[in-house]
């Protein structure tokens, strides 16, 4: 039975001790002193959605909540929190869950625009579920979206959760401290990035009980590289689309003329900016199989100079540099080998690096998931789902 649910929340702050008052406008409060707040609670425009068409009985609750963008300047960005009925009635959260969203590029692919995937996993595990739009998308539509920028998407996520919490907290609800952090493909990158995160930016503010990351490109140099080896690629898109993320957002002033050649040279602004395709659409458009088709000489060969300027850029993203983990660092990593977009290195390599740190709690699962990239995906949330449910 269908249950028609309005959840009406006040618009309220918390602040540091210089607290201000602020005035709100069109549901966004207009802050003079943006960097004197600690933490803004969401505005909660009672756009609730019942999501019992999904196979589960609950309500999926969009809200605004204010992070950082790629600038480290405040941004108002939006996202998804999904609770059962149960967790309604009872207003106990017993777990929650982090979920980080994979590569998505059509406007209306986001959480708050109906994105209901794995999300599936960890809601009929009796967890409530958070999931951030990330930049670019929801209420942050008119920008460029951070693609593969790790931490600027582990932000948005963590505040998203943080957000979450305070408001569910107002509301009277009850929360327990188990916190998991899942995510595959760009959301396992982003799940990888909020660890990270977790113990140091917000160490003390979040703790994940454990991390579940299927398939990420971790290693942006390793993953442009084994792209020039390959013959083929499971999904051509998905590096014209870090290529131009990485141009745009952190202004390297690259042409893309003498980046990209045949159609994607003319045609990149309608094809990855516009929003208005998915990966799969966009991929084909491309017609190719092979960066070789779309992308200059020079950028096919990783002695070059202009690809070795692509890979400094993608070093200086590594979010592994600089962070000691924690010795107790609780992490599953799955990835298959015979992924097809983001090579199975990356994987491979990012359970080197914990083993490094003496973390014992971290393991590399390389079977359950045997299948290409976008097969893979349905595997590791089964994969999500046993976990979960043996916590």
């Amino acid at each position: 039975m269908k249950r028609n649910v309005t959840i009406l929340a006040a618009l309220f702050a918390i602040c540091t001790l210089n607290a201000e008052i602020y005035v709100w406008k069109g549901g966004l409060p207009i802050l003079s002193d943006p960097d004197s707040i600690t933490f803004v609670k969401p505005e909660m425009s009672a756009q609730v959605q019942d999501i019992e068409d999904k196979g589960l009985q609950g309500y999926a609750i969009r809200y605004l909540f204010l992070t950082k963008d790629y600038m480290g300047k405040p941004q108002w960005q939006s996202a998804l929190l999904s609770l059962t009925a149960d967790q309604y009635a009872s207003k106990h959260i017993g777990k929650m869950a982090l979920y980080n969203h994979y590569t998505v590029m059509r406007a209306d692919e986001c959480p708050t625009a109906g994105l209901w995937d794995m999300q599936m996993a960890p809601a009929s595990n009796g967890f409530a579920v958070v999931s951030a739009d990330y930049e670019g998308f929801g209420a942050t539509a008119d920008r460029l979206q951070a693609y593969c920028l790790g931490e600027v998407n582990a932000r948005a996520s963590i505040d998203a959760l943080l957000a979450a919490r305070e408001w569910l907290k107002d509301e009277g609800y009850t929360l327990s401290d188990t916190i998991v952090n899942i995510g595959y493909s760009q959301g396992g990158q982003t799940t990888i990035a909020a660890l990270k995160l977790s113990q140091t930016e917000y160490k003390g503010k979040v703790h994940f009980y454990k991390s579940i990351a299927g398939d990420g490109p971790y290693f942006l140099t390793t993953t442009y590289r084994k792209y020039i080896e390959w013959e083929k690629c499971g999904l051509i898109a998905a590096l014209p689309l870090t290529l131009i993320t990485l141009n745009e957002l952190l202004q390297v002033g690259l042409d893309y003329k003498d980046i990209f050649k045949g159609k994607l040279a003319d045609c990149y602004k309608m094809w990855f900016l516009s929003k208005k395709f998915n990966t799969e659409e966009a991929s084909a458009l491309i017609e190719a199989d092979s960066i070789k088709y779309y992308l200059q000489t020079a950028y096919c060969d990783s002695t070059t100079q202009e690809a070795k300027k692509i890979l400094h850029i993608a070093d200086s993203l590594d979010f592994t540099k600089g962070w000691t983990p924690d010795k107790d660092t609780n992490l599953k990593i799955y990835h298959s080998k015979n992924d097809d977009v983001v090579p199975f290195e990356n994987g491979r390599e990012l359970y080197q690096f914990f083993q490094r740190q003496g973390c014992e709690k971290v393991a590399i699962d390389s079977t359950s998931l045997s299948s290409a990239h976008q097969i893979a995906g349905q595997s590791f949330a089964i994969a999500v789902l046993q976990e979960l449910t043996d916590l």
